[in-house]
């Protein structure tokens, strides 16, 4: 299940703007059940911007879960999609049906460390703690992993040799950094950024 917002570009498109959720469930059923509670629950926030949407009146959220209910996919991995302007902005709603790779559990000093998979590549970075609202600070641009550090653009992280990581190679890795026993632990999530089609040159003939 996925939910992100959306704004429009020069063109008129809409294009990625925040992610507000991702979350994967055993079974198709699940996934739907979940992403109408999400839905009624109206709640999708949005950091940043004082006059940015976060919850949606009774009514909106009734047409939004109207508006998911009647959505169609491909019937082969998009189960069903709905974009629902709101404002300026939109939501996306988003079912899919993908056979998931088990994640990887390393540390970081481990050569099964999953954050090797994704050196070299561009990435977004997003710290936060545990809950993914809380979010503290985003970067983005090419991963340079080292002994001990990771540096996305202009932000570079140290960590311990046996600080935990989970995630799936070439795709996403976490890195859990321990706050102490009473606080929830520090989040630096690391996400390979796929390329825009739109944007991809055409193959020369």
């Amino acid at each position: 299940m996925w939910a992100d917002w959306l704004e429009r570009d020069s063109g008129g498109h809409w294009k990625p703007h925040q992610s507000v959720l991702q979350r994967s469930f055993r079974t198709r059923e699940d996934t739907l059940l979940h992403a109408e509670r999400f839905i009624s629950r109206g709640d999708f926030p949005m950091s940043g911007g004082s006059a940015t949407p976060v919850t949606l009146l009774r009514n909106r959220r009734d047409a939004l879960l109207a508006a998911f209910r009647e959505a169609e996919g491909d019937g082969v991995t998009l189960i069903r999609e709905v974009i629902f302007p709101v404002g300026e902005y939109a939501l996306s709603l988003k079912v899919t049906r993908e056979r998931l790779a088990d994640p990887v559990r390393a540390t970081f000093g481990s050569a099964a460390n999953p954050l090797r998979s994704l050196a070299g590549q561009p990435v977004k970075l997003t710290v936060l703690i545990e809950h993914p609202y809380d979010v503290l600070e985003r970067a983005g641009g090419h991963l340079e992993l080292g002994d001990r550090a990771a540096q996305v653009g202009a932000h570079t992280q140290e960590f311990a040799p046996g600080t935990a990581v989970t995630g799936v190679p070439y795709r996403h890795a976490t890195v859990s950094v321990s706050r102490g026993l009473l606080k929830k632990p520090l989040l630096y999530r690391y996400e390979i950024v796929e390329p825009d089609p739109e944007e991809t040159p055409p193959a020369s003939p």
